[in-house]
């Protein structure tokens, strides 16, 4: 038997399993758009920025100027396949980082409450850029695309966060995020679903973490993802790629830096469609 979660149910085969995702596909895509996730894309955090500062003083760094004044949290990354069976690629944040740029918090366990904020929107410059997982403290091959706040260290607000930061203390991060471009990828021969074919083989080599999953029949190829509200530091998270940056030999690769204008948590709690 073949547990879907997408559809809650299980199947005799993949044949079936196929049939029943073809056919609920665009519901299943209008779901995943319509919900505002807090999934945690979190890893602990390990390093001092003494370690950091090695990295990304390194002389083959690409268009970032490391501040040894700053703190730098990649809250999201990609070519993970995580716990929902969705793999966030190459450039989906790059539209995010001008439409929110001095618009999204940095809090505590998604938690939009006064007490809680860790910095505000005026002391967050989002950046994209593409560094070795080695970084983040994962042994998978290659780069990942990722999602990073910087924040200046005297512009961390909350005591406790500035004590737990500079005590090198194990946090996770996370983001806020609605998807606004998913594609649907079936490992299948069957002509029937050679779109999503397609689409598999695009991109199942490009997941980091195939070892982790017994086997990958299908998941969801995140294309473009909107930051909404804040990102957290939270304790656990579903893809364990993020985090404060952590490496003491390799340094970042920048791809693209544009500067203009997800932790499975226990319990859930909605109002008004947002996490509370």
């Amino acid at each position: 038997m073949i547990f879907c979660k997408e559809l809650n149910k299980e199947f005799n085969n993949k044949k079936e399993l196929f049939k029943a995702l073809a056919e609920n596909e665009n519901f299943i895509i209008a779901q995943k758009k319509l919900e505002t996730k807090s999934i945690d894309k979190g890893l602990v955090v390990q390093s001092n920025q003494n370690e950091i500062s090695k990295a990304l003083q390194n002389e083959n760094i690409k268009g970032l100027k490391f501040d040894e004044d700053s703190y730098y949290f990649v809250v999201n990354s990609s070519n993970i396949l995580d716990s929902h069976n969705d793999m966030h690629v190459d450039g989906n944040w790059n539209k995010t980082v001008k439409e929110q740029q001095g618009k999204v918090y940095l809090v505590f366990d998604h938690k939009l409450e006064r007490k809680e904020i860790i910095a505000m929107p005026k002391d967050i410059e989002l950046i994209t850029a593409k560094i070795p997982f080695s970084l983040l403290g994962k042994n998978y091959e290659g780069e990942t695309y990722s999602l990073i706040y910087k924040v200046a260290k005297n512009n961390i607000i909350d005591k406790q966060a500035k004590e737990w930061l500079e005590n090198d203390y194990n946090l996770q991060a996370s983001v806020r995020m609605q998807y606004v471009k998913i594609e649907t990828a079936f490992n299948t021969t069957d002509s029937e679903y050679s779109k999503q074919k397609a689409v598999f083989d695009t991109y199942y080599n490009q997941i980091a973490n195939k070892d982790e999953h017994k086997e990958i029949d299908y998941f969801f190829v995140v294309k473009e993802a909107k930051n909404v509200m804040e990102s957290s530091l939270v304790l656990f998270g579903s893809n364990s790629a993020t985090g404060r940056i952590d490496n003491k030999e390799q340094a970042i690769d920048v791809t693209q830096i544009e500067v203009k204008d997800e932790q499975v948590i226990t319990t859930q709690k909605r109002k008004k469609g947002i996490l509370i």
